[in-house]
């Protein structure tokens, strides 16, 4: 039966519409198109590039080395020495990366490799090329070691993994603190590193809230965690510059963390609160009290017998005085042993018995700058410490979340060395080079 003029012109229009059918391929054509598809395909089947076994290896072996650092930094120089090592190999096997990267143009880098290159050329022009000369200048190898490793970490596909091994021997660092009573071979452990301790544990404190605040960690985990390590710097820490470090880093916390117009006065309301709790502290009380009071002593021309805070005193003076007579150039850093002991013998009518009478260094980052390498290394040294906290001011919060972050961890770096070499000494230098490192990375990838 033959359908209307209507439908007809319909079927008509929807047959003009159909896609044409495919043509047949020819034998040669379809062996053709399939050996291209089988190069396609095998690569991988989401899309993504297939991964050389070298390239799994290198990478398997940069995560395992910057977790391994990252665990060992705060307790176990041996563990640090061994995974740098681990670092440093990959390093000479990955020289055109490092290269392309060019670290030296991240500012914070620039300025370490200058003061760098400055104390060893004010070591070997001024002192000779010796190995003891050379040993002098190893003791700044960390300036080096934060540009190869920010370059390792900017290669590593998960970074994350220092951090991630920082936090959880952070955790085990602090658990010792409270073992020791029980283990009391963890007593002479814990008193020798009594120093960067507290340095190491208040800055991964205030790390762990950072990771929560920002997003990058589980609040309850991370918060939870930062009062267990602040509470462990106070209760269980004997170190005077953990404490003063942990409250600059609170004062940082809970400037960054406040609204814009309460900055201020929440700052203050937490530091009072957070002075509070340290006059809770046993340790904290000992330590003022013992301060006071040697302090009293020392300036009375009273010599008190294994005393600290004497030691930390005559140090100073001694620091001082080498850094008055030779700030334009310093004394260079192989001499500066014998200037300081010739700077204290007049006080004390040649004797080296008094505690903080001869030493290698003033237990004053600064005047260390001044008095071993004059005026240009301390103006170096200032800068290379001021850069991040000046371009987190800069920056500003929804710029780079995270450079708040280095701003504070400088600051509170700069605050140690007012009362410890903290550069020159193994741990902290070590501490700080490292997480530097990764907070400039971190700070690039917010």
């Amino acid at each position: 039966m033959r359908g209307c003029a209507h439908c007809t012109r319909r079927r008509g229009r929807w047959n003009e519409r159909r896609p044409a059918a495919p043509k047949a391929l020819s034998p040669e054509v379809r062996r053709t198109e399939g050996s291209r598809m089988s190069a396609v395909v095998p690569d991988d089947l989401v899309g993504r590039p297939a991964v050389a076994w070298s390239e799994r290896a290198f990478q398997g072996v940069l995560t395992t080395g910057l977790g391994c650092l990252g665990f060992f930094l705060l307790f176990s120089t041996a563990g640090t020495s061994i995974s740098l090592f681990a670092l440093l190999c990959l390093c000479f096997l990955s020289p055109l990366r490092i290269w392309r990267l060019k670290p030296w143009r991240e500012p914070v880098l620039g300025i370490g490799l200058v003061l760098l290159a400055y104390i060893a050329m004010r070591t070997f022009i001024g002192e000779g090329l010796t190995w003891s000369s050379v040993g002098a200048l190893n003791r700044y190898h960390e300036l080096l070691m934060l540009p190869l490793l920010w370059a390792m970490m900017r290669i590593a596909r998960r970074p994350q993994a220092f951090s991630s091994g920082l936090m959880v021997g952070a955790l085990v660092f602090a658990a010792m603190h409270w073992l020791s009573p029980l283990i009391p071979q963890l007593g002479p452990f814990l008193h020798s590193r009594r120093i960067s301790a507290g340095f190491g544990l208040a800055v991964c404190a205030y790390l762990l809230f950072e990771h929560g605040r920002l997003g990058a960690l589980r609040k309850w985990l991370a918060y939870g965690a930062a009062i267990f390590l602040s509470i462990t710097v106070i209760f269980a820490g004997e170190g005077r510059t953990g404490h003063l470090v942990l409250l600059v880093l609170l004062g940082c916390a809970a400037y960054r963390a406040a609204p814009h117009r309460w900055r201020l006065p929440v700052m203050m309301a937490i530091l009072v609160g957070g002075l509070f709790v340290a006059s809770m502290s046993q340790p904290v009380r000992l330590r003022l009290v013992e301060t006071w009071k040697d302090a009293q002593a020392t300036n009375n021309g009273v010599v008190v017998a294994n005393s600290s805070t004497g030691a930390r005193i005559e140090l100073f003076r001694n620091g001082l005085i080498v850094a008055r007579e030779n700030w334009v150039l310093g004394t260079g850093w192989q001499n500066y042993q014998t200037e300081f002991a010739r700077a204290s013998a007049p006080r004390h009518n040649g004797s080296r018995d008094v505690l903080g009478s001869t030493a290698d260094n003033p237990h004053n980052e600064y005047l260390m700058q001044l008095g071993a390498g004059g005026l240009p290394a301390l103006v170096l040294f200032m800068l290379w410490l001021a850069w991040p906290f000046w371009r987190a001011l800069r920056e500003g919060e929804d710029r780079s979340p995270w450079a708040g972050a280095v701003g504070s961890v400088a600051l509170a770096f700069a605050t140690g060395c007012l009362f410890n070499s903290l550069l020159l000494d193994y741990v902290e230098g070590h501490f700080y080079g490292c997480l530097m490192a990764w907070l400039l990375v971190r700070r690039l990838h917010h």
